[in-house]
C-alpha cells in the first residue's frame, strides 16, 4: 500500500512538474499581436533561420534549409534588399560545398578588402567559413571542427579567422536526454572562442546556449538563452576573446537569434511559445507564434512585432537593414520584409 502511495504521489508530483513548466513557457497564454504596418512575405526560401545583413551593399545573407525533410541540403541565399524579389537572391550561393550542409546561425564580417561569412553546419558539426566573392558566391575558404562542439548552433565574427560559437545543450540536441535539459532549463550550454587552431572555453552553464552576437564597440557579446528565456551581456576581452559575465536581460519569450545594430540596439528573434516546435516539426498546418524585441540602452526588452503564427510561424530571427526589418523562421518557406518603425530604429 505505501509502494501504490508513493507511486501515485510520483505521477502526481510529476504530473505538476510538467505542469508548471508548460506555464512557465507560454504554453496555455493568450497572445496579443503587435503587427508592423507593412510587411511583404517573400515566399520561396525554406527555413530562413539565421540572417545578417551587409549594411554598406544593403545584401542579406540568409541561412536556409527544409528542416522536415532528412536529406535536405541546406543553401544560403543572398538577397538585394533594392530588389527583394530578383531572381539571383533564389539560388545557393555555396557552390555545393561541402556536399553534407544543413547550416543554422551565421555571421558576416568585413575588413577592407576582406569579406567572410561563417556558417554553422549541423551536418558536421562544423564552422564552415567562406570567402565572399564580388558577385556575392561564396567560395569555402575552411571548416573548423573540435570534439566539444557536438551542438553548435550560432556564431560571431571577430576576425577573418577568428569567432565565437555556441554549444547549445552539452549532450547534443539530438541526444533523447536534450528535451529534459530545455525543459529543466539546465544550464549545459556553452560558448567557446576560435582563434586559428586554438579553441578556448569562455563561458559556461547557460540555459540552451542559442544566438550570439558581437557589440559595435567588440567589447560587449550577447548570448540568447532559449530555455532560460534570457539574454546574457558578457563583457570581452579583445586581446584574449576571454568573456566575463556582466548582465542578465530577462524576457517573456524564448530568444533565438540576436543581432546588434550600429547604435547597439539587440534585436530578438523570439518564440513566445516554444513548446509548440515539436508539433510543428512535424505538420506543416500547425503554427507557432513570432515575436521580435528590440532591447535599448536601458536595458528593457520592448515588443517590435507579434503574431499568432498565421502571417510567419516561430520567428528566429530579427534583421534591421536601414528602415527595413528581416524576420525568418524556422519552418516556413518565407521570411518578412517590413516596414521598421522610426520609433523602433
Amino acid at each position: 500500500m505505501r509502494i501504490w502511495l508513493f507511486l501515485v504521489g510520483l505521477v502526481v508530483l510529476a504530473g505538476g512538474v510538467v505542469a508548471l513548466n508548460l506555464r512557465s513557457f507560454n504554453h496555455f497564454s493568450s497572445i496579443e499581436p503587435a503587427p508592423l504596418a507593412s510587411c511583404l512575405p517573400v515566399t520561396g526560401i525554406p527555413g530562413p533561420e539565421d540572417i545578417r545583413v551587409d549594411q554598406r551593399r544593403q545584401q542579406a545573407f540568409i541561412s536556409s534549409l527544409d528542416r522536415r525533410a532528412e536529406d535536405a541540403r541546406g543553401a544560403i541565399h543572398v538577397f538585394d534588399l533594392s530588389d527583394p524579389l530578383a531572381s539571383n537572391g533564389f539560388r545557393d550561393r555555396t557552390m555545393g560545398v561541402p556536399e553534407a550542409f544543413r547550416p543554422l546561425g551565421i555571421d558576416y564580417y568585413e575588413d577592407g578588402e576582406t569579406r567572410r561569412l561563417f556558417v554553422v553546419n549541423d551536418a558536421g558539426p562544423s564552422v564552415e567559413v567562406y570567402d565572399v566573392l564580388e558577385n556575392g558566391d561564396l567560395e569555402h575558404l575552411d571548416t573548423f571542427s573540435e570534439r566539444r562542439l557536438n551542438s553548435p548552433n550560432s556564431v560571431a565574427a571577430t576576425s577573418a579567422r577568428s569567432f565565437y560559437v555556441t554549444n547549445d545543450v552539452r549532450p547534443g540536441r539530438k541526444a533523447r536526454i536534450a528535451s529534459l535539459h530545455f525543459l529543466m532549463r539546465t544550464g549545459s550550454g556553452d560558448v567557446y572562442f576560435v582563434d586559428g587552431a586554438i579553441w578556448k572555453h569562455v563561458a559556461e552553464g547557460l540555459r540552451f546556449a542559442n544566438g550570439i552576437a558581437l557589440g559595435p564597440d567588440g567589447e560587449s557579446v550577447y548570448v540568447a538563452e532559449t530555455s532560460g528565456k534570457a539574454v546574457q551581456v558578457f563583457r570581452r576581452d579583445p586581446a584574449s576573446g576571454s568573456l566575463t559575465p556582466a548582465n542578465t536581460i530577462n524576457l517573456k519569450s524564448s530568444p533565438d537569434n540576436v543581432s546588434v545594430d550600429s547604435s547597439g540596439k539587440v534585436w530578438v528573434g523570439a518564440l513566445p511559445k516554444p513548446l509548440r516546435l515539436p508539433a510543428l516539426a512535424k505538420s506543416p498546418s500547425a503554427t507557432a507564434p513570432s515575436e521580435v524585441l528590440v532591447i535599448g540602452e536601458d536595458g528593457e526588452p520592448v515588443t517590435v512585432y507579434r503574431n499568432e503564427g498565421d502571417e510567419l510561424s516561430a520567428s528566429t530571427v530579427a534583421a534591421p537593414a536601414d528602415g527595413k526589418l528581416l524576420i525568418g523562421t524556422v519552418y516556413d518557406e518565407k521570411f518578412l520584409l517590413c516596414d521598421l518603425p522610426k520609433t523602433a530604429g
